[in-house]
């Protein structure tokens, strides 16, 4: 049976993951995973009003919280 990690889900309704690169989902703006600076939306997303955004810190968080939790 899978368990839902529910930082990880709600982070993957913003981001997604396109080989090295972090892909807004509403925009289609990416940037690099290792790239740990404020996202940069394209004109017009409805993302970038959103306070500054740092996905890959972000997703290093939630999998760091994850390791120490045991449940990955």
């Amino acid at each position: 049976m899978s368990v839902t990690y529910l930082p990880l889900e709600a982070w993957n309704k913003h981001w997604k993951l396109d080989g090295a690169l972090v892909r807004c989902r509403l925009c289609g703006s990416a940037q690099g995973l290792t790239d740990a600076g404020t996202f940069s939306h394209a004109l017009g997303c409805k993302a970038r009003s959103l306070k500054a955004q740092y996905p890959s810190r972000e997703l290093g968080s939630i999998l760091q919280q994850k390791i120490q939790s045991e449940l990955f």
